[in-house]
């Protein structure tokens, strides 16, 4: 199935907003076979993944297919989690010397937002602190990337952004030349999925829908995504965590991953990532882990300022029917709990604290974050601090 949007939406707010996605998305089982339709025998194609990927029997799957169209190839492994500039430069320099064409990028978020900023650095030219840091705009498309999740959580595939970590900050380059030509939504390239990874990919993926869904720039196509989203990972991200091989459960959670992705693309994010960039940047928390550990909190703080949306992620996760909207948002709160139990993910993150100074300058860091100007309620290094001594100190 191929999708390909651009929607103005007017009268909502001051100004008018749009929805936009350029990317083709093929999804469901086998997806990755529509690949062979991009490819040319004449490419120099870079797969660019990671070491745990390789070491799985997910690397055959795509190599098989490389095979069939006959082109030159490489693959480039050396990607960590959190990934940071100087993982970029060094896979830019291979790309170079490759002399890649096109790009597939294949793994969960580290992979595929190195992969963004290699494809659009080899045609831009510069380098990835000037796009970063001095505002400098990308002017032309990168070479063709293709994005095949191997997990369901960043919705990486979706979005014009690429994360990386410099100067001890998790800052995103955004733009729509980041966009990939197509994504291939795969659960075949999930099935072996470890249960904790599982967990904190699908918890990343809910976060998303949460923070897109009460987002100051939310709007009614981005709302009607967040919400699918909610409701599927709902329905179907324990079975996915407990029944790792069920085709049926790994495809619902992948949608809802790309759903969710979109959603907080344009429609914004909020205080839970604003507080995991610095525990991700200084501390290497999984990104995955630090969003499922504190979006109850975030939550929690939101609740006064938009209840009404909160209620309906309470209905989306079957909690809070017949209750007034008070009552139905705080259930939204224990239904997150009750998931994040389910999934075996700890209530805090104490075991990471490395001194209790360090508390106050990620609250600060975190309430001054561009993410922390969507969300709903004004966000203070005050709140910050609040929310990190109860998940840092346990």
């Amino acid at each position: 199935m191929q999708l390909n949007i651009k929607i103005k939406v007017k009268g909502w707010g001051k100004m008018p907003n749009q929805f936009y996605l350029s990317t083709r998305l093929y999804f469901g089982a086998g997806a990755r076979r529509e690949l062979t339709n991009f490819l040319q025998a004449k490419d120099r194609v870079l797969v660019i993944t990671d070491r745990g990927v390789v070491e799985s029997s997910t690397l055959l799957k795509i190599e098989e297919i490389l095979e069939e169209s006959g082109n030159s190839r490489e693959i480039y492994s050396d990607i960590v989690p959190n990934p940071r500039a100087a993982t970029v430069e060094k896979a830019l320099e291979f790309a170079r010397d490759f002399g890649a064409t096109a790009i597939i990028a294949l793994g969960g978020g580290s992979p595929l937002d190195v992969a963004k900023m290699v494809s659009v650095l080899l045609t831009n030219g510069g380098r990835l602190e000037e796009y970063q840091w001095a505002g400098k705009p990308l002017q032309v498309p990168g070479i063709p990337l293709y994005a095949l999740p191997t997990t369901a959580g960043t919705g990486s595939e979706v979005t014009r952004t690429a994360v990386i970590v410099d100067r001890n900050t998790k800052k995103g380059i955004v733009s729509e030349k980041l966009l990939p030509v197509a994504a291939f939504i795969d659960p075949e390239l999930m099935l072996t999925l470890p249960p904790f990874i599982t967990a904190i990919t699908g918890m990343d993926a809910l976060t998303h829908a949460i923070e897109a869904l009460v987002a100051r720039k939310s709007n009614p196509f981005t709302d009607a995504w967040a919400a699918e989203a909610i409701k599927l990972l709902g329905q179907w991200l324990r079975k996915a965590f407990a029944v790792g091989d069920d085709l049926v459960a790994r495809e619902q959670v992948a949608i809802a991953s790309s759903l969710a992705g979109a959603a907080m693309d344009q429609a914004g994010l909020g205080i839970v990532h604003a507080l995991a960039g610095p525990l991700s940047s200084y501390y290497d928390v999984p990104h995955g882990l630090a969003n499922a550990v504190l979006l109850p909190w975030g939550m929690n703080f939101n609740l006064v300022a938009v209840p009404e949306k909160y209620a309906l992620i309470a209905h989306l996760l079957g909690k809070g029917v017949g209750e007034s909207i008070d009552v139905a948002a705080r259930e939204a709160v224990m239904a997150v709990h009750e998931l994040l139990s389910d999934l075996e993910l700890p209530a805090n993150l104490a075991s990471y604290l490395q001194k209790e100074e360090d508390i106050a300058q990620f609250a600060g860091e975190a309430a001054a974050m561009f993410l922390a100007k969507a969300n709903p309620r004004v966000v203070t290094p005050e709140a910050c601090k609040g929310i990190l001594q109860k998940v840092l100190k346990g």
